[in-house]
């Protein structure tokens, strides 16, 4: 346990803290693994306590180990979402915390009050690692490398439009695919790979019709794409759902793609070491009625 928290936390104040322990027994412990494993394990740098390759090799499995043991503890109880502090961790892009984050706050405000959530933004290969170690409960998006070993259930289908600015010329009649093909755009790349199969179908239109796609700014986060899109000419392809929103908030205008929006489903993930788990059942039953009728 003391491993497990000084990797995480990078610091041997906070993992005293968490484990509810001194600074000096997180110390005693160290040496005491040092002593066994004959190896440093963890390095006084400025960015904290840095873990040495052997450290880096058992981190996964001793938090895998960890894990099962705290399912084994929680199997022999009966789950109750009334009474239960327990907190979920989902990986999902930022805009899928702006999109779907308020709707599944308020499922948890009816159904399971001292139940929290965190929402984490990492790579793609990170969050499998984070998965499978137990540090990620769910992912909400389109993955389409968690295969083996993990479980998915299709939440709802999402659709594509783009934005510009109020008054942009572009739009004035039908937004035709040829005033499509020369336009000026910014791209939208979320961490999460929920937008790498419409970028597929787009890059397909203009190969097909011999144009040249011109890209002004590439976009990593959905933070801020209202304001940038209505003070400049760019046009930028966005899911439907998201364009609804900064049109709310942002002097921008919706129109249809002069050409068939595909339609991508939006699934929750979950691996096989929390299944069987009472609680992860009740959670991820609780993100799919959030979400299927959405």
């Amino acid at each position: 346990m003391v491993f497990s928290a000084v990797i995480r936390k990078k610091s041997v104040t906070l993992a005293a803290v968490e484990l509810s322990m001194t600074q000096s027994a997180i110390s005693n412990a160290l040496r005491r693994l040092r002593g066994h494993f004959d190896d440093e394990l963890f390095i006084k740098t400025n960015r904290g306590m840095t873990p040495t390759l052997l450290a880096e090799q058992l981190s996964v499995p001793i938090s895998t180990a960890l894990h099962q043991i705290q399912l084994a503890m929680d199997s022999i109880e009966t789950f109750d979402p009334a009474t239960s502090t327990r907190s979920f961790c989902i990986y999902t892009s930022d805009v899928g915390q702006l999109i779907l984050a308020p709707r599944l706050l308020k499922a948890l405000e009816r159904d399971g009050q001292k139940i929290s959530i965190s929402l984490v933004n990492v790579s793609p290969p990170k969050a499998k690692e984070m998965m499978m170690d137990g540090s990620i409960d769910i992912a909400i998006g389109t993955f389409d490398d968690f295969q083996v070993g993990f479980h998915s259930q299709r939440l709802f289908t999402k659709s594509y439009v783009v934005i510009g600015r109020k008054g942009h010329p572009v739009f004035k009649g039908k937004l035709t695919l040829d005033k499509f093909l020369r336009s000026r755009f910014a791209t939208y790349h979320p961490p999460a790979e929920s937008h790498d199969d419409f970028e597929k179908v787009l890059d397909g239109i203009f190969k097909s019709k011999k144009a040249q796609r011109k890209v002004s700014i590439e976009l990593a986060h959905g933070l801020g794409i209202g304001e940038l899109i209505s003070g400049s000419d760019l046009l930028c392809c966005v899911p439907k759902r998201l364009a609804v929103n900064l049109a709310k908030h942002s002097d921008v205008d919706v129109a249809e793609l002069p050409f068939n929006s595909p339609s991508i489903d939006v699934s929750q993930y979950w691996h096989d070491k929390v299944h069987s788990d009472l609680g992860h059942k009740w959670f991820r039953n609780l993100v799919y009625k959030s979400y299927s009728a959405y």
